[in-house]
């Protein structure tokens, strides 16, 4: 796990997490406009994470992982991989704190995201957003 912290770049991690921060906010305020007229939560949570992937995968590719390389099927197709995963974990996470331990919406969103952030940040790095150096 060490070894793993010494060879994550913090500048891309930084631009990860404010690219994270607008699709935080997006997948947030569609999140909760929905569930606020009624539509079931896990649904919600898969129309607004929905929405913040494809902000993620336009504003990652070009400026945190710095690809100039034309976009293929292969790349697409592994982060859609990998956010179809950090979906269902946020589910799973949503549900479990919302419905098993009772905590508030808002903070089990919350930490749903949080989690899923730092799986999607692993995946997207060492294999989603390779550059052709690294391949």
């Amino acid at each position: 796990m060490i070894h793993f912290l010494n060879t994550v770049n913090l500048g891309k991690f930084i631009k990860f997490g404010l690219v994270g921060g607008l699709n935080t906010f997006i997948d947030f305020t569609i999140f909760f406009l929905l569930s606020y007229v009624g539509i079931p939560y896990a649904l919600c949570q898969a129309i607004s994470y929905s929405c913040g992937v494809v902000n993620s995968y336009l504003i990652n590719r070009q400026w945190t992982f710095d690809l100039e390389d034309k976009k293929n099927k292969k790349e697409f197709f592994r982060f859609l991989v990998v956010n179809g995963g950090t979906l269902l974990l946020s589910i799973l996470l949503l549900q479990l704190g919302y419905q098993y331990l009772g905590w508030a919406l808002v903070f089990a969103k919350v930490i749903a995201t949080l989690g899923g952030m730092g799986v999607n940040f692993i995946f997207s790095d060492r294999w989603v957003f390779r550059n052709k150096k690294e391949r």
